[in-house]
């Protein structure tokens, strides 16, 4: 998906750790603000105001409203550099496509004969068998919780509501069941009590793209030695309501009173 806050860069990262094994970079429809028909859009994004507090969240609206100035302006003035991620893919010389679906059948059928060993996988949408059965070895994706906890979206949010002392970054395969893939590499730290939901995203980010490069060599090997990422340890998060966000807030309000009057 198109993200100027953290997932451009941090598949721009491995673009340049990895751009001559890159057979191509797909966009596909989606953003963050993405959600489920039974979910409200409009609630989900006065959730995100009092998860990340007014000003990260008026900080993040500038860099989205910013990048879509640019994406829209650099189609009209070739001076201005293309903002996404498929620009960034062209300018190193990587075939990209722009699609509405991973799961597009004509896309599929374009890529079968491309001779693909692995899929990064970062969009909203839930693969199906279909596309996993392209790739040699796999596909992978990032997931910013320590599986077989936390499964889901937004979970930052859910390791900090919990009360959660450990988090970190999984990057795992993708199934056909959500977030139920073999481990392959296994970030964490201590969540202390100066963590935020901002910076808590801004730890995984910096662990990410180390960890999808270290899985990338793992795979090269061969050796097969994976984490297991039971289906019975597991516990599962949705998109929060405003009434969690609003009670996530005032437990971060008490936290940082009691760490003032201490």
């Amino acid at each position: 998906m198109d993200d100027p806050i953290q997932t451009n860069t941090f598949i721009k990262k491995i673009i340049d750790h990895r751009k001559n094994d890159i057979i191509g970079v797909v966009l596909t429809k989606g953003d963050r603000l993405t959600v489920s028909r039974n979910k409200s859009k409009i609630e989900y994004i006065f959730s995100l105001l009092f998860i990340m507090g007014f000003s990260q969240f008026i900080k993040n609206s500038i860099i989205v409203l910013n990048h879509k100035i640019k994406r829209k302006f650099c189609k009209i003035f070739p001076f201005i550099e293309d903002p996404t991620i498929i620009g960034y893919a062209k300018k190193h010389g990587i075939r990209t496509w722009i699609i509405n679906s991973p799961n597009d059948k004509n896309f599929l059928e374009e890529i079968k004969n491309l001779e693909i060993d692995v899929i990064i996988n970062q969009s909203q949408s839930i693969l199906k068998k279909e596309l996993l059965s392209i790739p040699k070895i796999g596909t992978i994706n990032r997931h910013n919780a320590l599986l077989p906890k936390n499964r889901g979206r937004l979970t930052p949010f859910w390791v900090l509501y919990k009360g959660e002392k450990e988090t970190g970054v999984s990057i795992h395969f993708v199934t056909e069941e959500l977030d139920a893939g073999e481990i392959i590499v296994q970030e964490r730290y201590e969540v202390t009590d100066s963590d935020n939901f901002n910076k808590i995203v801004q730890k995984n980010y910096a662990l990410a793209h180390k960890a999808i490069i270290k899985a990338l060599e793992i795979l090269e090997k061969g050796n097969g030695k994976y984490l297991p990422n039971p289906n019975e340890l597991a516990t599962y998060n949705s998109i929060p309501s405003l009434k969690e966000a609003i009670e996530f807030r005032k437990k971060m309000i008490i936290r940082f009173l009691r760490k003032i009057f201490r």
